[in-house]
């Protein structure tokens, strides 16, 4: 089976910029891809925005306003423009938000990642499950809860389709865990910069690679800076779609409102599988140590097999 794919990288929220505006613009980059991809010959089947993409990047300072632009994944502002635009273009959306969700009278709030059809509505969602606290400074924890699941989601061609966000890239076990569910393709939605720009490609391949699955990761570029912040952040883009081997397919680099797109042929993936057969040769047996709490330090002792 194949598929199009569109990565879409927006610049940063600039002076000037609306939440309403800056919504509309990404609503306009959505627009252009599908319109050019379908005058190419082929309409995008699946549609990918990047994280934090309603607003400013505002983790990178503590000001309990941010809370306000919160909103429900199910019925909010954005779901509600996602779902009509997937429907009358005919293309599933991947698209991010701030959650409020309100469980047992209890306001919680999520770095949330959803997934829409234009047949199926909204099919579902992820909340990012690794919340980042250094010394960037990134102060997320202060807004957003864990997530407690790695789901997988079907679209609507019957492709299993894994979700992450951001600093959950650098968590091996996150992806192991949506591969042995059966994903073949991983989206990857960041709102990075600093000094990891030299590593956010081939971190992303290497990930393919291992778990045989084509992914998509995706950031915004350009300078931004939010209120009480320090100095500029520049987001550096660098959009990419990688294959199952870990090649890299197509990618940008720093340019503003831009987008890529690939054909996928998920029969790649069956022959990675073949090269090199991960899921055979696997050893749980050996692993609990990755899936215990706690942090862990000193050499490795042997207990058994010693000559």
């Amino acid at each position: 089976m194949k598929l199009k794919i569109s990565a879409l990288q927006p610049a940063s929220f600039e002076k000037g910029d609306t939440v309403e505006g800056y919504l509309e613009k990404h609503i306009a980059l959505l627009h252009k891809a599908v319109s050019e991809e379908t005058e190419k010959g082929e309409k995008p089947y699946v549609c990918v925005f990047p994280e934090a993409m309603t607003y400013a990047y505002f983790g990178s300072t503590v000001n309990d306003k941010w809370f306000s632009f919160a909103e429900d994944a199910h019925t909010g502002v954005t779901t509600t423009r996602m779902l009509k635009e997937s429907k009358e273009l005919g293309v599933h959306i991947v698209y991010s938000l701030f959650e409020k969700a309100v469980k047992y009278g209890v306001t919680h709030y999520y770095n949330t990642v959803c997934l829409v059809s234009p047949t199926r509505g909204l099919i579902g969602k992820y909340r990012k499950t690794h919340i980042p606290a250094n010394p960037t400074p990134v102060y997320e924890k202060y807004y957003f809860e864990p997530g407690d699941i790695l789901p997988v989601f079907q679209l609507d061609n019957g492709v299993t389709v894994g979700m992450l966000i951001c600093y959950d890239r650098s968590f091996p076990p996150a992806w192991q865990a949506l591969y042995l569910q059966g994903a073949q393709i991983i989206f990857v939605p960041a709102c990075t910069w600093g000094f990891r720009a030299p590593h956010f490609q081939s971190e992303l391949q290497t990930r393919a690679f291992e778990t045989h699955t084509f992914v998509v990761g995706l950031n915004r570029a350009g300078e931004e800076q939010v209120e009480g912040e320090q100095k500029p952040r520049n987001h550096f883009g660098k959009t990419l779609i990688a294959g199952p081997m870990g090649d890299k397919i197509v990618s940008l680099d720093d340019e503003k409102w831009a987008y890529i797109s690939a054909v996928v042929d998920l029969d790649e993936i069956k022959e990675a599988h073949k090269l090199m057969n991960y899921k055979r040769d696997r050893r749980p047996e050996l692993y609990g140590i990755v899936a215990a709490s706690g942090n862990f330090g000193g050499p490795y002792i042997p207990t058994h097999n010693i000559w």
